[in-house]
């Protein structure tokens, strides 16, 4: 199979970091993250100054223990997929066939790895 191979802890959750970027100097303030195709959402802690919240020009930094569905196990296959939400509360699209063009701009929809349970 393909993807990332991660551990788990004997709390039944992994450990994820990953960044957001909005653009026009837009803070993100959440990213949500799923991992039962967003059946449940968990709120990620963000890593970031204290920008003003239309001054923010970097990447924000995000991490989190996100719970594993149940009955996931060692060997499993997960799909993790996240969302973020900026201070002007556009929060991205869910799928990039109702934004995509040709150039590719603003192709910024959910995005989504897998991950190898080990």
């Amino acid at each position: 199979s393909s993807g990332i191979n991660a551990e788990y802890g004997v709390d039944n959750k992994i450990h994820l970091k990953g960044y957001a970027f909005s653009g026009a100097g837009a803070k993100i303030i959440r990213v949500d993250v799923t991992l039962d195709d967003g059946t449940t959402w968990h709120t990620a802690e963000l890593q970031q100054d204290d920008s003003p919240l239309n001054r923010c020009w970097s990447w924000s930094i995000w991490e989190g223990d996100i719970p594993l569905p149940e009955g996931a196990k060692a060997g499993d296959e997960v799909k993790v997929t996240c969302c973020a939400i900026d201070s002007n509360y556009n929060r991205q699209p869910e799928k990039v066939k109702n934004i995509w063009n040709l150039r590719g701009c603003l192709s910024n929809s959910w995005h989504s790895i897998s991950v190898n349970l080990k």
